[in-house]
């Protein structure tokens, strides 16, 4: 996503979401600052912040859906899209085989033009998994 405001950065300071010191991300990878996602999906007025700050960055993106991986993808691409006036959909992980798709009555038409949302990208597999699901 890029750099966040200032004033999204203190919010996420203020509420001990932003954290500082050596983790070791589940890719495996290491990482000096670390954003601990369920401290800022717990309070709706700075979650809303920053999809509104998504929301103003892909607003002249084209799409008309918005797609979002279980689970903290979820609640982002939901309001993503409610900002953006959009509809929302829910990529699901398979029973079987790995990967990703869309139940529940989500469906995706031909012209469809898809912005996917997420939470914390580390490897990107749950962004992948979703964009393989959008070309199904």
């Amino acid at each position: 996503m890029g750099t966040v405001s200032d004033t999204l950065r203190e919010q996420l300071e203020e509420r001990g979401a932003m954290l500082q010191g050596h983790f070791q991300l589940s890719s495996g990878r290491h990482a000096d600052t670390y954003i601990e996602k369920f401290r800022i999906l717990q309070w709706p007025d700075v979650t809303g912040e920053l999809c509104a700050e998504m929301a103003e960055r892909f607003a002249h993106a084209g799409a008309n859906v918005v797609a979002g991986p279980t689970t903290g993808g979820v609640i982002l691409a939901f309001e993503v899209a409610r900002r953006m006036g959009l509809k929302a959909i829910i990529a699901e992980r398979k029973d079987e085989g790995g990967g990703r798709e869309f139940r529940r009555g989500f469906e995706l038409g031909p012209g469809d033009r898809v912005l996917v949302v997420d939470d914390v990208l580390t490897t990107g597999g749950s962004v992948r998994d979703t964009v393989d699901a959008v070309r199904e």
